[in-house]
């Protein structure tokens, strides 16, 4: 019967250093999974960052150009406040300076439409980071840098009609209403400018929190396994001394009574 029981608990001690084993190997493989997956993750979210930057850094560049065509349009505008509009000559001026803002106009609206896309995503990646636990100050800077972009496509969406009134006013009206004009556009496109250096400055630092989310998941992981290992190790010589134990408890001889 000792030697049964011996037998019995140094089977039960060898099962459980194998499930400790088991254990212990099932946490580390748990633990490279999802530091793998937390990694292509991070690296997706970073190449698609990277990604946006690159647009938006051409947007930029189309956008400065914009934005120097309307300052000479409205140099040129201002320049010939000083003229009389009656003239014929002053007249196919502005004729001709309203040919090029009008296009410029349009350049200007679409980008800014295109860009409303990029609102919404920036306000969207706020909203998922705020539903996991983050916080930002309100206005946080990304919500700022949409509301600026959505207000500088309203600016620059100008009616028709405003558009047709100027064309339509009267010789002494054309140069006022045609730099007011100007001077709305340029005010839209320098917000267009703002909210879109907003939003690269955001992306950055988008980058920047992806980075250490990512080393913050891969530290706690780690050290979730280490924990998870120390605890199947304390776990584990337990059942080596049960073994131990049986072993030595079914090789002692029993004791006769004489």
């Amino acid at each position: 019967m000792r030697r049964l029981l011996g037998i019995g608990a140094t089977v039960l001690g060898a099962l459980g250093v194998l499930v400790c084993a088991a254990a212990i190997g099932g946490g580390w493989w748990t633990a490279v999974r999802t530091t793998d997956r937390t990694d292509r993750v991070a690296s997706r979210l970073n190449h698609g960052l990277s990604e946006a930057d690159v647009r938006l850094e051409r947007v930029e560049k189309r956008l400065a150009a914009i934005r120097a065509d309307l300052a000479e349009v409205r140099d040129e505008a201002e320049q010939l406040m000083a003229e009389n509009p009656e003239l014929p000559r002053v007249r196919a001026a502005i004729e001709r300076l309203l040919d090029r803002l009008l296009p410029t106009i349009d350049r200007a609206a679409a980008l800014a439409d295109s860009l409303r896309a990029v609102a919404a995503g920036l306000r969207a990646v706020e909203d998922v980071v705020v539903q996991l636990g983050g916080e930002f100050e309100q206005p946080s800077r990304a919500r700022t840098a949409a509301d600026t972009i959505d207000r500088a496509a309203e600016v620059l969406n100008v009616p028709q009609a405003r558009i047709d009134a100027v064309k339509s006013a009267a010789a002494v009206r054309l140069t006022r209403e045609l730099i007011e004009l100007v001077r709305e556009v340029v005010a839209g496109s320098e917000r267009l400018a703002e909210g879109l250096t907003g939003a690269r400055r955001e992306i950055t630092d988008a980058h920047e929190r992806v980075e250490q989310r990512r080393v913050q998941v891969v530290f706690w992981v780690r050290v979730a396994a280490v924990a998870h290992t120390l605890v199947w190790v304390w776990i584990g010589l337990g059942q080596v001394c049960l073994v131990g134990w049986g072993r030595r408890f079914a090789r002692r001889a029993p004791v006769r009574s004489a």
